[in-house]
């Protein structure tokens, strides 16, 4: 693993447990400023994970009360690992400290040979002593902040000194100021092309490294101290401004990403604050708020002061959302549990039935057990076949029976199925006319009317022929809804007297109404919530906009609610008229076969 390496944490997310485990084992062989680095990623996707899995876990297993993780050792061996990381972390700063320490004192050792040599007289051996002393200097690199200045300041003069006064050899001497001088002209052009280094953090190291070298260099020509050190200087210069540019980028990023993490996490809030009551509703939030850990995730990197306490506030909502449905889910389980066992007695019910040739008493109790059967809510899934061939397999044993038993009127049947055929086609070629709605709707009242007249078809053929018909009906109602709901939105009484002149009308009405209802209560239950972030952000001082907002969507809502009232009291009392009609002019209500 290269420490270079830019670290990326999307090359670790398809490893298990074990395998992260594994990897953070091999990070001891690294430099603990590398094995840190990348163990904090491991680390926090390990996290993630294990608790991924434990929920998991939990959720295959809670029956069992006594729950306990499988994987739970795993936490131990990774606090481990982070613990030993962290001393080798420690040992090595020690190190570090004390080898700075002792290259300090080297250099204040050959500071002290520097000034010995300088006092002496000239000859080689001095000259060859002070070129060592400058060679070991330049290799002494790993220092302490404090005191290098003044370390400098003496080594610079020293060096000065020496070569100022002692009488050497003029070419020699020339000649090291002249190499001295070609090496700092070297090193501002390298200055120079850190303007196109891509890292911002290698580029400064560069630069110290060069700066370091520059000043470590022996002196150059007098006429050219200043101009080589005005040219390094601009050159060192022009990089830092340049850089600092592109850090004051990444910072202004980093700003911009807070603001976009600071909407998601009020968007979670408000995906956390109402409650689902359906499972739909359930995994419609789940959709929402996975997107939304999505794109969280997709968001780069936000300043460190602000990053703990946006992360936990998320984390949490999600965390309170997810629970909150795993309590959902577990009532919905006892619920289907008591839904089966009364599927279980009407299973009963009908088998004690079937035997019966009492027709006419026993359909309409085996009719009124399908209803109730439909009225019970889902079973557990893995018993919800068998539960409906059972009972299924004893209703259709008795209507089998009763249907031979009333042999005679199968040719009566037959010809009735071919009227609902018939009637049936028509809907079919009506769906494909250009006809106005008004004349499709009289058209499709004639035609329901004469579907109402036809007697029983034979039992087998019931459901298919419904089916058919329902389709062929709603493809009317759909070709022309759009005409229809205009005439609905200009004239309600007259719409819902009209529906309920159709086939099943006093249940379409039943049907309306309960929709009505329930974008009420869907709507009341928007209001709550909304209220309820009002309570939230009312003692933010930013919030006012968005309270605003709140209060003009609760005003809308109030209103829409009242408009739906005013609907479902016209809907009321179309239905009763009809209902005082029927009775007045005592048509049976029925449905025919």
């Amino acid at each position: 693993m290269d420490s270079e390496k830019q670290l990326d944490a999307t090359s670790y997310q398809q490893n298990t447990l074990e395998e992260l485990i594994d990897l953070a084992n091999g990070l001891m062989v690294q430099t603990p400023s590398t094995a840190i680095k990348h163990f904090n990623i491991i680390k926090k996707i390990f996290y993630d994970k294990y608790n991924d899995e434990k929920n998991q876990e939990e959720d295959s297993k809670k029956e069992n009360s006594e729950f306990e993780f499988s994987k739970k050792h795993l936490i131990e061996t990774i606090k481990n690992i982070e613990n030993q990381i962290k001393l080798a972390q420690k040992e090595e700063k020690e190190r570090v400290n004390l080898e700075k320490k002792k290259n300090f004192e080297r250099r204040n050792d050959l500071l002290k040979q520097l000034e010995d040599l300088v006092n002496q007289d000239e000859t080689l051996e001095t000259i060859n002593q002070v070129k060592d002393i400058q060679k070991e200097w330049k290799s002494i690199r790993i220092l302490p902040n404090n005191g290098i200045n003044d370390q400098w300041t003496q080594y610079h003069y020293l060096q000065n000194k020496f070569y100022d006064n002692h009488s050497i050899n003029i070419e020699l001497k020339e000649l090291d100021r002249q190499k001295n001088l070609e090496y700092k002209i070297e090193l501002t052009k390298k200055m120079e092309s850190l303007i196109d280094e891509k890292s911002i953090k290698r580029c400064f190291i560069m630069l110290n490294k060069y700066h370091e070298e520059f000043r470590n260099t022996g002196p150059v020509p007098k006429e050219s101290e200043e101009p080589i050190w005005l040219a390094f200087k601009k050159a060192s210069d022009e990089i830092r401004l340049s850089k600092q540019a592109e850090i004051d980028a990444i910072e202004n990023t980093k700003e911009d990403n807070l603001k976009q993490k600071e909407i998601l996490l009020e968007k979670a809030i408000l995906i956390n604050a109402v409650t689902p009551k359906s499972s739909k509703e359930w995994a419609d939030k789940t959709k929402q708020m996975d997107e939304l850990f999505t794109e969280w995730k997709k968001i780069g990197p936000i300043p460190k002061a602000n990053n703990e306490e946006v992360w936990i506030n998320f984390s949490g909502n999600r965390n309170d959302f997810f629970s909150k449905k795993k309590l959902f889910y577990s009532e919905q389980n006892s619920l289907r549990k008591e839904n089966l066992t009364a599927k279980e007695n009407l299973c009963v019910k009908v088998d004690e039935l079937k035997n019966s040739t009492d027709w006419a008493k026993t359909s309409k109790l085996i009719i009124q057990l399908q209803q109730e059967w439909k009225e019970i809510g889902p079973v557990p899934d893995k018993y919800n076949q068998a539960i409906w061939k059972k009972f299924r397999s004893a209703c259709d044993f008795f209507f089998d029976a009763k249907n031979k038993a009333n042999s005679g009127k199968i040719q009566l049947e037959k010809e009735n199925l071919h009227k609902k055929e018939a009637l049936i086609e028509e809907l079919q070629t009506l769906a494909k006319s250009n006809e106005e709605h008004k004349t499709a709707f009289q058209l499709l009242k004639r035609i329901n009317a004469d579907w109402r007249s036809i007697g029983f078809v034979p039992h087998k053929k019931v459901k298919t022929i419904s089916k058919a018909y329902e389709s062929a009906n709603n493809a009317v109602y759909n070709k022309f809804s759009k005409q229809i709901e205009d005439a609905k939105n200009a004239n309600l009484k007259e719409h819902y007297e009209e529906l309920v002149q159709t086939s099943n009308g006093d249940k379409a009405l039943i049907k309306e109404e309960q929709n009505l209802n329930r974008k009420i209560q869907n709507i009341q239950e928007e209001i709550t919530g909304l209220e309820t972030n009002m309570s939230f952000f009312a003692s933010s001082k930013t919030a006012d906009k968005m309270l605003k907002d709140f209060e003009l969507k609760i005003s809308k809502n109030r209103k829409l609610i009242d408009a739906l009232k005013k609907e479902i009291t016209t809907l009321k009392q179309v239905r009763k008229n009809s209902q005082n009609s029927i009775v007045d002019n005592g048509v049976s209500n029925d449905q025919d076969g």
